[in-house]
């Protein structure tokens, strides 16, 4: 999501801002907004949103939504979806009002939480009584608590008061940035009873704070919400702190629009946990606790996926969604990255796999919301908008930024005298920092000039995916990234856009690819067997009934088209785009597997449907690592064919899986060739009385069939499947010594207790 409010945009603005005309604070849709964690908050609305659909309370543009959906429909390489059946809906709305909210503290000092809701708690003398806190737009001030406050097992004496109806410890974060799940998670300790951008510095309405021997009563009266120029519906919200930590949401009067609502020990420590606060929990927490409610039409992705897969085969690692309906990709947003799902290590991020909720059993990778087609222009390479006038952005290079999301930018050295920090980041942890020299990535970030005399100058932007990029992408090995360097106390913001030509003092400190793996351990799997092939569906969500004009297919099909040219330039020609909307080629193997040298390893080909004619499926490999048939045959009716791959020499290798008739897309396979099962090991992935499953894998977790595997005091012989897997049996209680064949030195101990 791309925004950030104009008068906000910080000093190195400041020659662009004098030649634009006066403008109010009103947010501007300019800045990413992907997130970490922000497939938490997507699941989360698509869950409340399907509640709501199949009680028939879901609602578009004010009107029930339509349950009649057409399928979808391929228009050339455009895949055309309408919007009924709750691909856009205005999604879980706020729910709270007239209600409060109650966080008891479980163990003393505070750090563990449960909560109940019940009737408002309002206190009418402290909303008008008490002092009232200066406060400005996207303003926060420091406030002295009369006892010292427990939150997430820490005393706070202070805490900061922001117009956006929310509290920090700490330290304030009054950026004009999303007011989100991961701001919420990932800044400073928290508590948000109105996350939402409020603008106090209108007449008639105030912030307030009434203190009391043990307690401590906050209101935002009559606040505004920030819309058409901070003349959006006011707002009632009181927040009570206690001595003991407990804490009290009063929704008195609420109206807005997008809100999170919860509490933070922020940093990023533990996972966060999106709820149904009205829906009530018996759990306690020790880490983010939240609601994000939606008060606006958007686009639900996974529900969109879920449409384009009634009709499309499970082809693609991206799916990229514009719309002709106006619906941006949130509030005030230009476009955005959801993760589905990743297991990759070294960069930054968690493992995890939503894929089946979207529709996708095995493939798809990312989901991009790229919002209103309207708002780009008909050239590919033209600047978009308010942000491209800044840091030179154009649609393909918009479109690869949220692309290298999936990868980018989460991985940073840190901070010795802040662990939880991540210097090399800017907005949202997310992106690069503006202060590091990211050889002008799309992920933000600037090319910077050392000037030397601590002096430094931008000199470039948005040109590619850096060295840096490349290599937590997959596509570069570590002794390929040169060194690189950020520049500390800067007086410019981390979180500012990339802009050519800013000059700025700081002091430098170089960073090495060993010290970003050092703080977040090797990226695997490696740049030999990393998946270098990526295919993408573009789909166009219109309204129901409205057939898609002429001129937004061909203007879409031209990004469509120019982007499958313009991804490998990104990359240096390290990896490739497949943009066709063909059918899928599955391999076993895919994305990447493993062979002993000698040894063979079984590959499954196979379709989602079967055909009616024998299909010949042609093998190439353009390394002479591998012995392989060139061809196999999958019979008319049948959906899949076996084809054996002995290892020869030990490296990795490219193998090609190309059916004849064009109708299915290619499959690339990564083969890794080891020279001895010596290198492999055994890995326990699950274990109960009477059953054990283990996995043959290498150091890049790449799975190995046709693997034998012993078992100590057995005669039997275990062969792994396609999976790397093999199934043994056990006794209740029974310890199993298990061991790679001719690798002694891989012996696994599986005790009953696993």
């Amino acid at each position: 999501m791309y925004q950030r409010k104009r008068t906000q945009i910080c000093s190195i603005l400041l020659t662009w801002l004098l030649l634009t005309p006066a403008a109010s604070a009103a947010t501007i849709p300019v800045a990413c907004g992907t997130e970490r964690g922000n497939w938490r908050e997507e699941l989360h609305l698509h869950r409340m949103a399907e509640r709501a659909r199949r009680a028939g309370q879901l609602t578009v543009r004010g009107r029930a939504v339509p349950e009649r959906a057409a399928p979808a429909q391929d228009i050339g390489e455009i895949a055309v979806l309408d919007d009924a059946g709750g691909v856009i809906a205005r999604r879980n709305p706020f729910n709270l009002n007239t209600h409060s909210i109650e966080f008891l503290p479980s163990d003393e000092p505070a750090s563990q939480y449960r909560f109940q809701v019940g009737a408002a708690l309002f206190d009418e003398l402290a909303s008008t009584g008490g002092t009232v806190i200066p406060l400005g737009d996207d303003d926060a001030q420091p406030v002295d608590l009369p006892f010292p406050f427990p939150f997430y097992g820490k005393l706070h004496s202070t805490a900061w008061v922001h117009s956006d109806g929310n509290l920090t410890f700490e330290e304030p974060d009054a950026a004009s940035q999303a007011r989100s799940l991961g701001r919420l998670a990932a800044g400073p300790p928290r508590i948000a009873p109105l996350f939402s951008d409020l603008d106090p510095s209108k007449t008639d309405c105030d912030v307030r704070v009434w203190q009391g021997v043990n307690r401590t009563v906050f209101t935002w009266r009559n606040v505004p919400e920030y819309r058409d120029a901070g003349t959006g519906p006011r707002q009632m919200v009181q927040l009570e702190i206690r001595s003991n930590g407990a804490m009290i949401f009063t929704y008195a009067s609420v109206t807005a629009g997008d809100i999170v609502a919860g509490i933070s020990p922020g940093r990023l420590i533990g996972s966060a946990e999106i709820l149904s606060f009205a829906g009530g929990s018996p759990l306690t927490f020790g880490a983010t606790v939240a609601e994000r409610f939606g008060g606006s039409d958007s686009l639900d992705t996974v529900r969109a996926a879920q449409r384009f897969y009634e009709t499309h085969e499970d082809s693609y690692d991206y799916l990229v969604f514009f719309n002709t309906a106006g619906i941006a990709a949130g509030t005030n947003a230009l476009a955005a990255e959801q993760t589905v799902r990743s297991a990759r290590q070294g960069i930054g991020d968690a493992a995890m796999d939503n894929g089946a909720t979207y529709g996708s059993p095995i493939r798809l990778q990312a989901v991009l919301n790229m919002g209103p087609l309207s708002q780009y222009p008909r050239d590919p390479y033209a600047r978009v908008g308010s942000r491209g006038q800044i840091t030179g952005d154009n649609t393909m290079t918009l479109i690869g930024h949220e692309t290298g999301h999936l990868f980018l930018a989460l991985a940073s050295i840190r901070d010795p005298r802040d662990p939880s920090a991540r210097p090399m980041l800017g907005t949202q942890n997310a992106h690069w920092s503006f202060n590091f020299n990211s050889e002008a990535s799309l992920l933000e970030g600037n090319r910077i000039m050392d000037l030397g005399g601590n002096r430094f100058r931008t000199v470039a932007t948005v040109q590619g995916y850096s060295i840096l990029d490349q290599y937590l992408m997959g596509f570069r090995t570590p002794d390929e990234v040169p060194p690189t360097f950020l520049v500390r106390n800067s007086p410019i913001s981390a979180a500012s856009f990339p802009q050519v030509n800013v000059s700025f003092s700081g002091s430098r400190q170089d960073i090495t690819v060993d010290d970003l793996i050092a703080a977040e351990g090797k990226r695997v799997p490696s740049a030999e067997v990393a998946q270098r092939r990526f295919r993408f569906g573009f789909v166009l969500v219109t309204p129901a009934g409205v057939e898609p004009a002429a001129a937004e297919l061909e203007q879409l099909e031209t990004y469509r088209a120019e982007f499958e040219r313009y991804y490998p330039q990104a990359a240096q020609d390290r990896s490739y785009a497949d943009a066709t909307l063909r059918r899928a080629l599955n391999v076993s193997l895919w994305p990447a597997g493993g062979v002993v040298a000698g040894e063979e390893t079984i590959a499954k080909v196979q379709l989602a449907h079967p055909v009616d004619y024998d299909m010949t499926v042609s093998l190439y490999s353009p390394q002479d690592l591998l012995a392989y048939p060139t061809q196999v045959v999958i019979p008319a009716g049948a959906m899949s064919a076996n084809v054996a791959v002995r290892g020869l020499t030990a490296g990795a290798a490219d193998l090609v899986f190309e059916a004849s008739d064009g109708l299915v897309a290619p499959a690339f396979v990564r083969v890794a060739v080891q020279a001895a099962a010596s290198n492999l090991h055994l890995i326990a992935d699950y274990v109960d009385a009477n059953w054990a499953v283990v996995r043959v894998a290498d150091q890049n977790n790449l799975p190995y069939a046709n693997v034998r595997v012993r078992v100590e005091g057995r005669t039997q012989e275990y062969r792994t499947d396609q999976r790397g897997q093999a199934l043994l049996e056990k006794a209740p209680g029974e310890a199993l010594v298990v061991e790679i064949d001719g690798a002694p030195e891989s012996s696994l101990v599986i005790r009953s207790d696993q």
